[in-house]
């Protein structure tokens, strides 16, 4: 298996523009898999529309706690076909009931990991579809040097995040198996303030390469829209958010305020990802 592409997904069922950025990201991952053996797991954070997967057969994953439902072979191959849904190498669609008010991306982020075939994982939201030409062949051969690879994602009002720019990123990155198991996967800490899955893998990525010194890059030659965004954010809390935010992260990791550069290093691209930029 050359890569497993992992994708978050989350349809709060009211949004204009949600389904069609997801089949988006779908078709372009069949426009440009070539002859690249790929599988695609998609990880579904309790989508409304999709609530009868529970219903299904489906097999079962008891995750600290909680079931997440795991539909694959005939059963999921019907499901995308009543759902028209491009197959683009989906090898299992996870689903988590929205049983809790909370954002779940890190633990079924985890178990799609485990799940996956290939040392080399790539990650993407739902709504971030390639815009680059030959990306995934782009992103297995960076697997060849690097063992963690950032993309270059764009927002909707057409501007790219830069090499310079001190904000983390969730979404269009690769890293092998073994880095992500090495520090502990993504924190599923974040459950509790459904916001920091971001941060909590940079900071713990840029500790373990301060250990290991493994390599780790950023480029433009990889390519996302950001195309639809902020749909978890009904289940992040407002009023003195940032507070607990804060409170919490430096309860799991000790740093005074994960906001900012300053203690924060990982944010500092340059310290620890080659800028690959043309």
């Amino acid at each position: 298996m050359d890569l497993s592409i992992i994708i978050a997904h989350f349809d709060p069922g009211k949004h204009p523009n949600c389904f069609e950025s997801f089949q988006k990201t779908l078709q372009s991952i069949s426009d440009q898999k070539d002859s690249f053996n790929i599988e695609v797991i998609v990880s579904d954070d309790g989508s409304q529309s999709n609530s009868q997967i529970s219903t299904l057969k489906t097999g079962k994953i008891e995750w600290n706690d909680r079931t997440i439902f795991d539909l694959s072979n005939k059963p999921l191959h019907d499901f995308l076909e009543k759902n028209n849904t491009p197959n683009s190498n989906i090898s299992h669609w996870l689903y988590l009931p929205k049983d809790k008010h909370c954002m779940s991306k890190a633990r079924l982020w985890n178990v799609a990991a485990s799940l996956a075939k290939s040392e080399h994982l790539f990650f993407l939201d739902d709504d971030n579809y390639f815009i680059s030409d030959n990306s995934i062949e782009t992103i297995i051969n960076l697997f060849n040097d690097y063992s963690v690879i950032f993309g270059q994602i764009q927002d909707s009002n057409g501007r790219f995040r830069l090499f310079e720019s001190k904000r983390v990123q969730g979404t269009t990155f690769g890293i092998k198996k073994s880095i992500l198991n090495e520090i502990g996967g993504f924190g599923e800490w974040t459950e509790q303030i459904s916001c920091g899955i971001d941060s909590d893998l940079w900071y713990k990525l840029y500790k373990h390469h301060q250990l290991k010194n493994y390599k780790a890059c950023f480029t433009d030659s990889i390519q996302t829209i950001d195309s639809c965004s902020k749909r978890w954010r009904p289940f992040i809390g407002t009023f003195f958010r940032n507070r607990k935010s804060v409170k919490k992260f430096k309860q799991e990791h000790g740093c005074k305020d994960y906001r900012k550069s300053k203690y924060n290093s990982s944010r500092l691209k340059h310290l620890w990802l080659e800028n690959l930029v043309e």
